[in-house]
């Protein structure tokens, strides 16, 4: 599974095609420029199954406004570990909003940079975690090293989840059958014993599968 990538380094020139909503910041720098290290959502993929939620591609980048002046943090609370991104507005040539849920960011910048540092992540939430993505970082690269990535624990464990997966979507197929039999048996489609024989099976099938997710990231979804 692998998501090809459009380009490496986008601009202010692309602003109509990027979106940030969603996308966490884990560390913000002022020198003449704002720079942040954020996992940017680069595509939302829509379930194949009806009531599934999105998965995502996500990849570590660097986000970089260009000679920032007149900046403005506007937030309610204080800073968290990470915030998260709820768009980003632009006015005029170079004022700038970056709307968080926490609060938001005034500044006027000449444009930005954004550098996707690796190659996107498959993630079934909107984050990658800290030690997947090698930590944070600024770095302005395109070809960030990754130890993390392909150690054989991490490799397993991602392969699992896919399985895991799989079994989620039979699980919930199964859920949906079981609706479906109980309604057929409301319109009196079915007689009882049929209902109750059928019920008895998706049930069984229902604990098998309950019992493949427990203790994983599916168990409860």
């Amino acid at each position: 599974m692998e998501y090809k990538l459009e380009k490496q380094v986008w601009t202010d020139k692309d602003f109509d095609q990027m979106g940030w909503h969603d996308s966490l910041v884990y560390i913000i720098s002022l020198k003449d420029d704002l720079e942040l290290d954020i996992d940017y959502i680069l595509q939302w993929n829509k379930p194949d199954l009806e009531g599934l939620p999105f998965t995502f591609w996500i990849a570590p980048a660097t986000l970089v406004f260009k000679s920032v002046s007149n900046l403005k943090f506007d937030f309610d609370i204080d800073f968290e570990d990470t915030f998260e991104i709820v768009g980003l507005e632009k006015k005029d040539n170079n004022c700038w909003t970056i709307i968080t849920r926490q609060g938001n960011i005034h500044f006027n910048a000449t444009g930005y940079e954004q550098y996707i540092r690796q190659q996107p992540f498959f993630e079934f939430g909107q984050a990658i975690s800290l030690y997947e993505r090698n930590g944070h970082s600024l770095d302005r690269t395109t070809n960030q090293e990754n130890p993390n990535r392909n150690r054989e624990d991490i490799v397993q464990q991602r392969q699992k989840d896919l399985e895991d997966y799989e079994n989620f979507k039979k699980r919930h197929l199964k859920k949906q059958e079981l609706e479906k039999l109980s309604k057929a048996r409301e319109n009196n489609e079915l007689d009882t014993k049929q209902f109750l024989l059928k019920k008895k099976e998706i049930k069984n099938q229902l604990l098998y599968f309950n019992n493949l997710l427990k203790e994983t990231m599916f168990e409860n979804w």
